[in-house]
């Protein structure tokens, strides 16, 4: 992988963490970290790997963060 891309995937994991910290306001999305960003070489694609600390609320916060997808990637 090149510095370029790795310097995006980790600028990327930063502000989306940022983003889920301080500006979503759904309370399902508690304990989420951000444990990896893998952003295509055409930098079209990003995906994204989580982790969620509460493990019997996996499919809730998973509902949560795909319903604050738009406002994320808008902020992003």
């Amino acid at each position: 992988m090149s510095v370029k891309n790795e310097r995006i995937n980790s600028n990327i994991q930063r502000e989306i963490s940022y983003i889920l910290a301080n500006e979503v306001k759904n309370p399902n999305i508690k304990f989420v970290t951000i444990t990896a960003v893998d952003v295509t070489s055409d930098l079209s694609y990003a995906k994204i790997y989580v982790t969620v600390f509460e493990k019997d609320k996996i499919d809730t916060t998973m509902k949560a963060l795909k319903d604050a997808s738009g406002f994320i990637r808008k902020e992003l």
